[in-house]
Parts: structure tokens; sequence; C-alpha cells
């Protein structure tokens, strides 16, 4: 059973961009540790990986049946592919998101308030569940083994759970906050044109 270490690493770089794009994870952590302190933050995250690996888990086992009949795969690499570059332009055409975060007085709450906020949040949200689809369409594509699907499993929540420490950590400092904001627009920007491209690969690919 063969490893594509070059699959893995592509997917995961994918994997990273996606969760870079700013959406309701995002929020999530950037208000509760700007709101709750950097332990809030770190739980959020937590909660976030965790649901990003129920369900990658999730649509991989479903994926995995409904793949071996051609017409569904074809049909679902056209609507993965078609999502992926409406999320390109819609992240282009997005309006910062510091209209989103409220100003809250801070108050004591157990860690695990946090955390279950973010898996939450992670898993109320529909769109992560096309748009893991999409991702794992790609994948699909290359005939992935077992162990290379677990690998890519494991790997896109530890990557969600890398970034949004990072993202607690950082955004835990009030000037950090503004300097991002004031750059959103170039990173929506490049990270909705990257969306297009693979958006394009996936459906024509």
């Amino acid at each position: 059973m063969l490893i594509d270490i070059s699959l893995i690493i592509k997917t995961l770089v994918i994997l990273f961009l996606a969760v870079m794009s700013p959406g309701p994870d995002f929020v999530m952590v950037l208000r509760n540790s700007l709101s709750y302190g950097r332990r809030a933050g770190l739980f959020s995250a937590l909660g976030i990986a965790t649901g990003c690996l129920f369900s990658f888990t999730l649509v991989v086992c479903g994926l995995q049946v409904l793949f071996s009949y051609h017409l569904f795969k074809a049909a679902f690499s056209l609507v993965c592919g078609s999502y992926l570059i409406y999320l390109g332009f819609m992240s282009i055409r997005n309006k910062s998101q510091q209209q989103h975060i409220e100003e809250q007085h801070k108050q004591s709450a157990p860690m695990a308030t946090y955390f279950r906020a973010g898996l939450l949040t992670n898993l109320l949200n529909p769109k992560l569940y096309t748009m893991a689809a999409a991702i794992l369409t790609y994948t699909e594509q290359q005939h992935p083994s077992i162990a290379t699907n677990i690998i890519i499993i494991i790997g896109q929540a530890v990557v969600a759970l890398l970034w949004f420490v990072c993202v607690s950590i950082v955004f835990s400092h009030s000037k950090i906050q503004d300097a991002y904001l004031k750059r959103e627009r170039t990173i929506n920007i490049l990270v909705g044109f990257i969306f297009i491209i693979i958006g394009s690969k996936i459906m024509f690919g």
C-alpha cells in the first residue's frame, strides 16, 4: 500500500489555503481571542480542528462508495469545481470581516465552552462539507491509497489546528489585528484567484 507523498503535500497546501480563507471559523477564533484571551482562542482552535477531522472522515467514507458510479463522479466534479470558482469570486469581492467583530465584556467561562463553540461553528457550517468534498474530489482523481487518505484526513485537522492556533496567538494583540485588516483586501484577492484555478482544474482535469 503505497503512500503518495506528492499528493499529500499538494492536498495539504490546498487545504491550508482553504483554511486561511476568512469565514465563520476565523471570526470565531478571532472574536474569542480578542474578547476572552489567548486560551479561549486556543480551545476554539482545537474545537475547529476536531470538527474538521469528523467532517472529512464523513465525506471520505461517503465518497468512496459514491465514486464507484462514474456519472456521479463526473457530476460531482462539475459541482465542486464550480463551487470553488464561486468561492474564488466571492473571496475577491469579499468585504472586511471587521464588521463581524463585536465588542463584548470579558467574562470567565470553562475552556470547554470555547472548545464547544469552535466545534459547533465548524460542524454547522454547510460550506465545510462542500469544501471538503471539492478538495477530496481532487485527490480521488489521483486514485490515492487508503493510507494516503488517512494521512490527508489527519493532516488537514493538524493544518487547521496549527493555523487557528497561530491566529489566536497573533490576534491576541490588537495592533496586529489592525495591521491585518489593512491588508485583508489583498489577501482575499490572492486567495480568490487560487480557488478559481483549483476549481477549474477539478472541472476540466
